[in-house]
Order: C-alpha cells, then structure tokens, then sequence
C-alpha cells in the first residue's frame, strides 16, 4: 500500500475551519467508509452546533466509491459525452461471472459455481485495485490462476459487446474523461481516514491533482488523556470470551454514567461470530429491568437501547423476509415443514393477527399427517382435510382459518396458470410481488421502525433483481429464485436508530473513528493478529509483492499493528482484553497476543450491577410451601383409557398434566410409518385375519394360497386406514415394502400361534367400558380367546417383548392387560391369565401369567412367580390387583399431583412433561444441598 505524503497535509484541528470556509467553492471530503462518512458528518455538525450557529451549510462527505459514482452520473448525463458504457452493480458483476464461468468448460463440472463466481469476481477487483495486470504476466501460473485468466478475457469481452462498464474499471473510465470535463468544479478533495491507498486511488488522485484539484489529506485527530501526552492505556484478562463481553457492557455503562456526553467505542475482532452474545449481553447489562425489555402494545413505548451494533445480519436473517421467502419457496419446489408451519404462525401474512391462535392450533394438528417437507398442494390437501374432519364435528362452527385457506387456494390457482416455466428478471419481480399480495404480505397489522425499514430493503434488492436483465435476458424460476436468495443473503442490513454514545464495531469499521473511551476485547494470541487470505485465482507471489493486505503472513502482520497503533491514539481511555480460556468444549487455556504483551497486566476497578431479580429477591419475603394437591377431578371429563392409570402409576404430575390440563407433545413429522404407526398396521392386520380365521382349526386346515390371500388383503386394507391419515405418507414403492414386511410379520406369528393347544377368538378390537373405583374409563381390548376347557385368556399385541413384572406391584408399568381381567371379568366368565404377545421378527413369543400351568407355551401360573409368592390364590392376586387399581383411580381423581416418578430418571427418559415438571432442577438442588452437606 502507499500513503499519502506526496499531498499536502492538513491538521484535524484546522480542518473543520478549513471546510467551514470554503462555502464559495468545491469542496468534497472522501473517507474509506460509509460509517466513517457519518461520523464525521455528525462531528461537522456538532463542531456547527458548538459554535452557537443556527443554520450552516451541509458538508458533502461521502465515501470513495460514492464518489467516484457521483462523477460516472455526471459524466453519464451531460450532453459533452456520448456513449458511455453502464455501470454494472456489485449483483449484476456477479450474475455475469457466473455466467461466464458456466459456459466454461472447467466451470460446468464445478458443484458450487456461486461460490466460485464470487472468489472469481473478488480476484478480478484485486487485479484493477492494485493493477496488477501487466506484473501477473510474469509469475508462474498454476492451474488456478490459468483458469481465471481465461475467464478474466472472457469477461472483458462480454463487458465490451454489451457496452458495460464494472465498478473496478470505473477509475480508468473517469480518468479517461478528465480532458473532456470542465474541472473547475473540483476545487478541493479532503481525504480523511486513509492511512494507506491503493495503487488505483493513488493514480486517481494524482490525476484528479493534475487535472486542477488540490488533494488535501486531513491528519488522524490523536486523543490524548492528560497533558503529558500519554493516553490512559490498559490490558486485563477474564475467564473466557462470556466474561469478557459481560465485564465491557458494564465498563461502558459506568463510562456513560460518569458522562452522558461521552463518546464509547467497544471493537470486537471476529464481531460476526459474537453479535449475538454481544447483543444479548450488552442489553442485559443496559436494560437490566425484563419488564422493560418486553414487547410493548405501543412500539413507541419501547426503550432505544444506549448502543449500537455496526454488523448487520443478512437480510434473510429477518422475519419478515424469511416470510417472504418461505412463501416463494412453498410456491416453488415446497419447503421442510418446520418452516411451512413458522410460515403459517407468521405475523406477516393476511389474518396473521386474527387468526393467529387457530393456525397455531392448525400447525399442531397438521403435524400428525405431513412429512418432513410438504408442498404446496399438499399443505392446501391436508387443511382443506382437517378442516372438513372439524365440520363434521358437532361442535364446529365452519373453517377456523378462512383467509388462510382462502389465500393458499389463491396461490395454488396462480401457481398453475401464471407462473412462467423461463422468463426475464423483471418479469420475476413483478410475479413475486403479486405472489406475495396474494398472501397479504406484510400483514394486517401496523409494523414498527425496524420492520418498516427491512420493508424497504426487501423493496430495493427486488429491485436490484429486477435489472439483472442487463446481463441475463431470461432464466429458469428456479435459477431466479436462487440468485435472488442469493443475493438477500449476502445483503447485510442494518436499521436505522437514533445516536446512541456507544459503537460496538468490527476491527475494519473502527479504522479512522476516535472515542473519549475504547475497549477493545478478544486479543488472544488465536484472534490477533489477523490470519493471511489470499486469494486462490491470483499467484502468491504477486500478491505478496504488491503488498496486498490480508494476502500474506507479512502484510496482514503489519496491518495488525497498524490497527492496533491506531486503537491507542484515537481515544482518551484505551482497554484492550483477552480471554484466559476459549469458548470451545474444551476450553483450552489462551495466551494474550504478543502485541500487547508489553502493556502491563492490570484489573479494572469496575461496579456491581444488579439485574431484575436481585431487587426483589432482596425486599422480598420468601417461604418456601409444598403443595402437590390440585382441585379434585371432574369424572364426566376425563379421557383417555387405561393410559391415565398408566401414566398416575409412571408418576401423579404426568397424569394430572397429560389427562387434566391436556398437555399434548408437539409431534415430528416423519418419513414413512414410524414405530407406533407400525404397531397399528400389525393390530388392524391381526383383527382382520382373527375375524376371518375365528379359530386354531381353520388356521391349521386353510390352504397356503388362500392364506396368502388373506394376509395381503389384510395388510393392504391396514396400509390404506394409515394412508388415509397420512395421504403422502408412502409411495407406491415404499407401500410395497411395507406390505411385503407386514404379511411377512404376520405369518411369521401365524406359525407361532399354530403351536398352541385348540383355541377359538371370541372377541377382537372390542371396546367397552370400565369403572375403576370412581373413575369410569374407556378401554379396548386386541383379543380374547377362548381354550378347548372353556376358560378364557386375555391378550394385547406389542411390537416389543414384554416381561411379566411389568404387569405387578402398586404402581405397575403396563397395567392394561391386568386391568381388563380385574374389571370386566363379569363380561369374560372364566378369565384365566393375561398375556402379551410379543410380535417382532425373530422374536416372536407369549409371555404373562396365568391361573394353571400350560394355558399357553412359556407362559407360568401365577404360583411359579417369585414376585407372585405372597399369593395363595388367583383371586387373591385379582383382589390386590384391583385394589391398587383403585388405590390409583382414587389418587387421580382426588387431585394427586405430585412429581413423584416410579423410577427416575428412566421413567423421565422419554417424557415430554420435563419442561413442565422441571424435575431435573428439582432433582439438582437436591444433589447440591447434599455434596455442601457432606462437604
């Protein structure tokens, strides 16, 4: 890089008075930055302002390259010049690099030609910055540097034939220009901020000098802290990076406290990786009440936060135009249901706001049919599904999201007739701005600064999609859609807020900005200095050569220290910490950077902040009370079978939570059948073939083929009860396999159930009803079979083996089969056991427990049971069995809530009451009271 001693320097002390008296002519000062632009816009104006003035004139402070496009327009619209190229944008440079590394022979066989246009497109502004063609002719090109060669001439060809011109051309075209032009005009150019320029500024400059203007650079103003000259400089090390973010947010705010004129810089390396524990933290700390960081009705009640962030997210990271996007995206290809149902809960679209509560409660219960990703036409399938099933409730009162069925119907109709296969950009711009009409994009409701400006963004890169047409004449949707996604994504957006005192900026924002205050954090020697980039298309050396910062080991050193010097001697007050430990998992243990070793160690003497909490915990009076009674149960209002017994005897809060306040899990589409949905095909399979076979003698005397037949019919009606839940649950290739598992499955225990003595089924899938104590409940039972001696077994089908204990004690895991026998033994006379059979492949088997002894193969009498010792009978075992049941019943309905799992944590592992109970909190001071105890 080059500096600017060859132009005449000017003081910072003088330069206002300089800029402030030469109203009568030209004067334009240029900065490397936009922020920098602002800054020293409003340090103009306040300058004005101190000066006791009510009215001056505007400085005209610009960055570089606005500058120079500022002169392109004139130059493109004055009547003195004819035929000047048109200035392509940085999004159009783009779209043609792609263009030319596609129609490449090389670049058709790249995965990402994207990724690759871009590194292209950076390496070709490189060469123009730092005028590089002629050196690069000299250096040895590896296959790389080969390629973008080609391409390079390729693209200058393409700008030629359709008369454009790129932003890093544009110097040469100005300079070109300047015999043609009436110079006068340019009288004087400042140039503030420019520690070093590049080899393209620095020959613009030059020949803006010749050419009549004279080219002023502004010396750095340098904050000193006393008299002395020696700015107030210190290092301080915390634990990790969390600390050190917490420790600065409260150094700024005692720094503002003090004064609330003041001037406070926070630089943070790597800012894009911490924005968000930046932002996270440093609003903690300012806005320490919650109250006040909640939400108002009113957005103009809302607190301005006391800092700004100079990084912007991508404009995608918005929601209102992730909505925008989601809604294109479902017209298109579809998109995964996680976004189609954050889609449907968005504030954005047309009844966002009135409906909002019923497309909540739609996104639950289109969870239990969809897949993982859902397209349009089955999204509307699926509503217009649900919806119907409501109406032919009794209690419904018609559709529950009328503009949202409406909409998508809208949508569906326009995808279909007027959506173009290809066609031109700005034709895309237009269809996508009625797509989004059609859903009522952005919503019924009023939006507050931040959405409104993000509004206005979304506007002006569909715009800028809009010209591509310059370089692409038409395109596939979907390679449109791509490069507009494309396009948001890499737009960094930032909304406007009032002046705020602190800047929480990136190292490269900082450069040429001065503080009362700095702190610059994260110096590590992992994070400082900065790490060599160079490009991939242009030859090392070259780079290495031309001094390029970031391109070698050497420049991005010696940009560090220029970045670092700059630091202390732009503010009064200078902090620069690191971080002892890293964020990572294995926080590994850092040293300060060898830059600011020499700056000797000390700690802050920093005050405590409480946060929202602290005060009332401090005036309050807490007791601590135990309370896990909740008002009795209503009997006329409990569902759910013999799942509330199981779910009382797991543990007495899941029940009440499951049963009474209706918790329900939000499901997770899924590709296929999953295991609870496989379990149902093998119960509708095994009912249909038991309510055609009847008994043993006709599964023993049935001919194969006919058998087969049966079988497949069974499977395939059971397959369809599934299909017509979950519509696109299969294909016709996956329903196939599915089949072919399930008949296989059932033949399998067929072969089993052949081993058995005579038996007939009397009662498949038959529902009835029990009372348990008080509690009267809704069961099903799968199957009861009656034995050649008359008695009767009871048994439940399960896709997994099941032991026998399970069905025992108080509080039994699987107290089904035990239940059936004890309350509606007077419907089956001579009920002799309960069994589970085990219906899995290579596991097929029978257990349970039994009144006699060889009811069924494997299965014991009750007597053979070690658990079952303190038995004498079986009705002595019925009677206990029904008197825990009631015990049971008896706890639910007299509002028993207590968090008392059966056993923890394996009775928790797979329950998804845990964010409700919040027994691990529980269960963890607990721990804790006990290690300080025996400590």
């Amino acid at each position: 890089m080059l500096d600017l001693s060859q132009f005449p320097q000017l003081p910072f002390d003088a330069f206002f008075k300089r800029l402030n008296s030469g109203i009568t002519v030209t004067t334009t000062v240029v900065t490397p930055n936009r922020r920098l632009a602002q800054a020293l816009k409003d340090s103009f104006n306040q300058h004005q302002t101190n000066q006791h003035k009510a009215v001056w004139h505007s400085a005209d402070i610009l960055p570089f390259t606005s500058f120079l496009e500022r002169i392109y327009l004139d130059v493109l619209y004055s009547s003195e010049f004819q035929d000047i190229p048109l200035l392509l944008t940085s999004a159009q440079a783009h779209v043609l690099w792609e263009k030319v590394i596609q129609s490449s022979d090389i670049g058709r066989a790249l995965l990402n030609i994207t990724q690759t246009a871009r590194h292209a497109y950076e390496a070709w502004q490189l060469r123009h910055v730092w005028r590089l063609s002629a050196e690069g002719k000299h250096y040895l090109l590896n296959d790389d540097s080969k390629v973008f060669q080609i391409w390079a001439d390729n693209y200058e060809t393409l700008l030629a034939e359709k008369h454009l011109i790129d932003p890093a051309c544009l110097v040469d075209l100005i300079v070109n220009s300047f015999e043609q032009m009436n110079m006068a005009k340019f009288n004087y150019l400042f140039c503030y901020g420019f520690e070093n320029l590049t080899p393209q500024q620095l020959f613009f400059l030059d020949k803006l000098q010749k050419a009549g203007c004279e080219v002023i650079q502004v010396k750095p103003q340098i904050i000193l802290q006393d008299q002395s000259g020696v700015a107030g400089i210190s290092r301080t090390c915390y634990v990790d990076g969390q600390e050190e973010i917490y420790r600065a947010a409260v150094w700024a705010r005692s720094r503002l406290e003090a004064n609330h004129a003041a001037s406070i810089g926070v630089i943070v390396p790597a800012l894009g990786n911490y924005r968000n524990a930046v932002l996270r933290i440093f609003g903690e700390v300012m806005q320490p009440d919650v109250q006040d960081a909640l939400p108002q009705k009113n957005s103009q009640q809302r607190q301005n936060m006391p800092f700004n962030i100079s990084l912007g997210l991508p404009l995608t990271a918005y929601p209102l135009v992730d909505t925008a996007f989601s809604i294109l995206e479902l017209m298109g290809q579809g998109l995964p249901f996680e976004r189609a149902g954050c889609l449907l809960r968005s504030p954005f679209l047309e009844g966002g706001e009135s409906e909002f509560n019923h497309r909540a409660l739609l996104d639950m219960q289109l969870r239990q049919y969809a897949e993982p990703f859902i397209t349009l036409e089955q999204l509307v399938m699926l509503i217009q599904q649900i919806e119907s099933t409501d109406e032919g409730s009794a209690k419904s009162s018609g559709p529950k999201c009328p503009i949202l069925i409406k909409n998508l119907l809208s949508l569906r109709a326009f995808r279909q007739h007027n959506l173009p296969r290809k066609g031109q950009h700005a034709v895309y711009a237009q269809l996508i701005s009625q797509v989004l009409q059609i859903m009522g994009f952005p919503g019924e409701r009023t939006l507050d600064s931040t959405e409104y400006q993000t509004l206005q963004k979304w506007h002006e890169v569909l715009s800028d999609f809009a010209t591509l047409d310059r370089v692409i004449s038409t395109s596939l949707y979907k390679e449109a859609f791509k490069r507009l996604k494309y396009m948001a994504q890499n737009t960094l957006f930032q909304p406007q807020t009032p002046s705020v005192p602190i800047q929480i900026l990136g190292v490269l924002e900082a450069a040429g900005m001065t503080f009362d205050h700095l702190w610059v954090m994260g110096l590590s020697d992992e994070q400082w200095p900065l790490r060599p980039r160079p490009n991939p298309f242009l030859p090392y050396e070259l780079q290495k050569k031309a001094r390029i910062p970031m391109a070698s080991t050497a420049e991005a050193l010696n940009y560090s220290r220029q970045l670092k010097d700059g630091w202390l001697s732009c503010a009064g007050e200078v902090v620069l910490s690191h971080p002892k430990f890293s964020n990572r998992a294995d926080a590994q243990e850092m040293a300060p950077s060898q830059m600011i070793r020499s700056i000797p160690d000390c700690s802050l003497d920093l005050p405590q902040y409480m946060n929202h909490l602290d005060p009332i915990i401090a005036t309050a009076c807490l007791e601590s009370i135990v309370d896990y009674a909740v008002q009795p149960a209503d009997k006329r209002e409990i569902k759910g079978g013999v799942t509330v017994i199981k779910d009382y005897a797991a543990c007495p809060f899941r029940a009440w939570a499951r049963h009474r306040v209706k918790i329900k899990s939000r499901e997770e589409p899924h590709v296929g059948f999953n295991a609870m949905e496989r379990g149902i095909l093998v119960h509708h399979a095994l009912c249909l073939i038991w309510r055609q076979l009847k008994s043993k003698e006709t599964l023993d005397t049935i001919a194969s083929g006919d058998l087969t037949r049966m079988l497949t019919d069974a499977a395939n009606k059971a397959i369809l009860v599934i299909k017509q839940r979950r519509p696109f649950a299969l294909t016709e290739r996956l329903a196939a396999i599915e089949q072919r598992r399930l008949i296989n499955l059932v033949r399998e225990w067929l072969d089993k159930e052949r081993k058995r003595g005579g038996f007939s089924v009397v009662a498949t899938e038959e529902q009835s009803t029990v009372q348990v104590g008080q509690l009267v409940l809704k069961v099903r039972l799968d199957r009861v079979d009656k034995l050649d001696d008359g008695q009767r077994l009871i048994i439940d089908y399960k896709t997994r083996l099941h032991g026998i204990n399970t069905m025992l004690g108080e509080r039994p895991d699987e107290p089904q089969l035990p239940l059936y026998l004890v309350m509606v033994q007077p419907d089956i006379p001579g009920a002799a056991g309960v069994v589970f059979a085990s219906v899995k492949p290579g596991q097929m088997d029978f257990s349970g427990i039994a009144r006699e002894q060889e009811l069924l193969p494997g299965v014991k009498a009750f007597n053979e049971i070690k658990t079952c010792a303190n038995f004498s009978t079986w009705d002595e075992l019925i009677a206990r069995w029904k008197q825990d049941f009631i015990n049971l019943a008896d706890g639910f309905l007299n509002g028993d809530a207590s968090v008392l799992p059966k056993n923890y944590p394996l009775t928790c592992q797979y329950c998804e009451i845990k964010p409700f109970c919040r027994i691990y909190e529980r269960i963890e001071s607990i721990t804790e009271e006990q290690d300080t105890e025996h400590d």
